[in-house]
């Protein structure tokens, strides 16, 4: 399976998403635009999309010209069937594709928080079988209107748009399910973790919520990722009939 992971930020890897999919076989074809990577011309090469996360704005077109290519390249994953996985940027990024804004949130969610399953996410194949009410990692000061044929799979207190899927195929989390402890660790030694978190130092703060959560939160992404590659080679195969038919 090919999977093409668009790293919006340096800091923003694919962390346990990534172990697990290539724990399962996947060869992951990383891209960072803000590095300088072209974003591909066409998604024919790849089986399906992770769009990871970034301190950049989804609605800052010209900090962003990428964006210009990277929107109708999702759109065109999408229009094939091809499963999407959007994380927080990679969430908000969706939701345009999808025709919605994204805009400043209320105020800064940082840390992990605990989110409540839909109904519709307790049934949803991804997600069905994981707790009711999971903490995860928060890390955004944007948020978005969810599309239109969007069904919402999980919800927050201090922002209320956490998951959602569009189709069958394209699901967008708003936290960040994929956060390691080395991540998080480097994270926290960055200036924007002592903004989000008052302006006090943030580790012992994470330190002390990765003992509760973490193991949690790894097993949240190891399940996600691996419903999801699933998926991607159901379609890979349903596509591949369709041709020979």
């Amino acid at each position: 399976m090919n999977i093409l992971v668009v790293q919006n930020y340096p800091g923003s890897p694919p962390g346990q998403l990534g172990d697990s999919l290539t724990a399962r076989g996947a060869a992951l074809h990383v891209v960072q635009p803000l590095s300088g990577d072209p974003v591909p011309a066409d998604h024919a090469p790849f089986d399906a999309a992770l769009i990871l996360g970034g301190a950049q704005s989804a609605a800052d077109d010209a900090g962003n010209p990428y964006y210009a290519e990277l929107l109708p390249l999702l759109r065109g994953f999408h229009e094939a069937g091809k499963p999407l996985l959007g994380v927080c940027l990679g969430s908000q990024l969706l939701a345009r594709v999808f025709g919605k804004k994204v805009y400043r949130h209320s105020h800064v969610e940082f840390g992990f928080h605990p989110l409540a399953m839909t109904e519709a996410g307790r049934a949803d194949p991804l997600l069905a079988g994981l707790p009711a009410m999971p903490h995860a990692m928060e890390f955004h000061e944007d948020t978005f209107d969810l599309p239109d044929e969007a069904v919402l799979l999980m919800t927050g207190e201090g922002c209320r748009h956490q998951a959602y899927r569009v189709g069958e195929t394209a699901y967008a989390f708003q936290c960040h399910i994929e956060v390691t402890r080395p991540m998080l660790e480097r994270w926290a030694a960055e200036p924007g973790s002592f903004t989000a978190n008052g302006g006090a130092d943030p580790m012992p703060r994470l330190q002390a919520e990765m003992a509760l959560h973490l193991d949690g939160s790894l097993h949240f992404a190891d399940t996600v990722a691996a419903g999801w590659l699933d998926m991607a080679a159901r379609v890979r195969q349903r596509n591949g009939l369709r041709k020979s038919a």
